[in-house]
């Protein structure tokens, strides 16, 4: 039986704001997603993309990468102030998230998300120091996806929410 690869990219496109000035409210947006690339899905298997720059790991080596780039996500938190007065907290909503391919088969898991910070990937949830967002502060977002060996072939694509929380 000859195994077809999957092709996995998830974005993080929608964000909630929780300023509590909202001149100050720091906003977030996602110009590149975290990639998976294709892989063949052996058996139960996980794969792991660092938030740092330098692509993934495979947790336990059931399966193979067989092409594409494995890339985390390129996220920028920013403040509309020339020198914000505020920290700003990155969490992700939800501890995992479940999603299909575009033909309705398969079932793949994210979770372990993983934000890149100077002190190396902290996992779920970041405060950032007013001062990295004069104006804007880039940073990387990686995660683990988990999938099983029947899992169909074809294209996985999801979005996950970020929540930017101001703190005093």
């Amino acid at each position: 039986m000859t195994q077809k690869p999957l092709l996995i990219c998830v974005s993080a496109l929608a964000v909630i704001a929780a300023p509590l000035r909202l001149a100050a409210a720091p906003t977030i947006t996602c110009t590149r997603p975290i990639g998976f690339g294709r892989i063949l899905p052996l058996c139960n298997a996980t794969i792991t993309v660092r938030a740092a720059s330098g692509g993934g790991t495979v947790n336990n080596g059931c399966h193979s990468q067989v092409s594409g780039v494995i890339q985390p996500a390129v996220c920028v938190v920013q403040t509309s102030l020339g020198v914000a007065t505020q920290d700003a907290r990155i969490t992700f909503a939800a501890t995992q998230t479940q999603f299909d391919n575009t033909h309705g088969a398969g079932l793949v898991t994210l979770d372990n998300y993983l934000i890149q910070t100077a002190g190396g990937s902290q996992p779920n949830s970041h405060t950032f120091n007013a001062g990295l967002l004069n104006p804007t502060h880039t940073f990387n977002v990686g995660g683990r996806l988990r999938f099983g060996a029947g899992e169909a072939a074809g294209s996985y694509n999801t979005t996950f929410n970020i929540i930017v929380t101001s703190i005093p």
